[in-house]
């Protein structure tokens, strides 16, 4: 592996987090998730080929796997009504930190409108911040059909919200 993975790690840790963070229950299994993508990614980076894609979309394929194996061990599909924000409220700002948690906590029952599939394809746009062409590339779909399934479940979320 050449020096260059801990630059990747520091470019796409945060937008793979908060992609898986949206798919599993709390913070400490998210945490547990990105492990695990990024120990795939060291195991199978020679194995990458930008002819296929981005490594962000690399990134975020080994990401989707690793989520779908934790619920496979889990033994259950996610119950987006029930998933709960286990971050600490900081201490220097708690009314912010408040603010933020029934916020996400309320996006959160929002998301249980949309089937899996529409979860995912907002997750991947707004958690992780994939372009059409990626989230097509990580769905399996072409990029107009990914950027038409993001439009379409964040309009059904527009018409819960208003």
């Amino acid at each position: 592996m050449d020096g260059g993975f801990e630059g990747i790690y520091r470019e796409h840790v945060t937008p793979l987090w908060r992609y898986v963070r949206v798919r599993v229950p709390c913070d400490a299994d998210a945490e547990d998730v990105i492990s695990e993508v990024f120990v795939a990614a060291m195991k199978s980076w020679e194995r990458y080929d930008p002819a296929h894609g981005t490594v962000g979309a690399w990134l975020t394929g080994i990401a989707r796997h690793g989520v779908a194996d934790w619920w496979r061990r889990s033994g259950r599909e996610i119950p987006v009504e029930a998933v709960a924000d286990d971050r600490p409220a900081t201490e220097d700002d708690p009314e912010s930190a408040t603010l933020r948690r029934l916020a996400d906590d309320e996006v959160r029952a929002h998301l249980a409108v949309l089937t899996t599939r529409e979860r995912d394809a907002v997750a991947l746009r707004f958690g992780a911040r994939l372009s059409s062409p990626e989230i097509g590339a990580a769905l399996g779909i072409s990029a107009p059909a990914a950027r038409m399934l993001v439009y379409r479940a964040v309009g059904k979320l527009r018409k819960e919200v208003v």
